[in-house]
């Protein structure tokens, strides 16, 4: 299957996480494939086609970006311990630097998101940003949609 630029992506659906509120400030990562479909090795197998849609205070983003399954994979296993230990910290950091993203568990329930997205591949325009009025009742929706892309796109091989 192409995608709507001519781009080969794999022929399972697409799968997405929001993290923030829908109506309100959040982070949507949406899984549309893999960027390598023939490959079943670690290194080349795992990228994913995933757009990044950012939408904080006035501002409104929408970043090309190219994340890896074994990425949102440690990212969901660190958000899970978080949770479950009733505090911590969880960070996404995408290899390429298009995302970077610390979750901030408190023990009082306080849910804290800084993060950062830059519009190019290595370099680009960055914005920094902050999500707030979550709670740790918002986690378990936020891990099982991590949960529901790994089923789709599963890391491949190993390192």
């Amino acid at each position: 299957m192409l995608d709507d630029v001519g781009v080969r992506v794999s022929d399972v659906e697409s799968a997405s996480v929001t993290i923030g509120r829908k109506g309100g400030d959040r982070l949507v990562i949406t899984v549309l494939g893999r960027m390598h479909v023939e490959a079943a090795d670690f290194w080349d197998g795992n990228w994913l086609f995933s757009p990044v849609d950012i939408v904080v205070g006035g501002f409104t983003a929408q970043v090309p970006a190219g994340l890896r399954a074994d990425e949102l994979l440690s990212f969901r296993e660190q958000l899970s311990k978080a949770y479950a230990e009733f505090g911590g910290v969880a960070r996404l950091k995408s290899m390429e630097r298009w995302l970077g993203l610390t979750v901030t568990v408190e023990k009082s329930g306080r849910v804290e998101i800084e993060g950062e997205a830059i519009d190019g591949h290595g370099s680009g325009n960055q914005l920094c940003f902050e999500i707030d009025g979550l709670d740790q009742s918002d986690l378990p929706a936020i891990v099982g949609e991590l949960s529901s892309i790994e089923a789709q796109f599963p890391v491949l091989g190993m390192p």
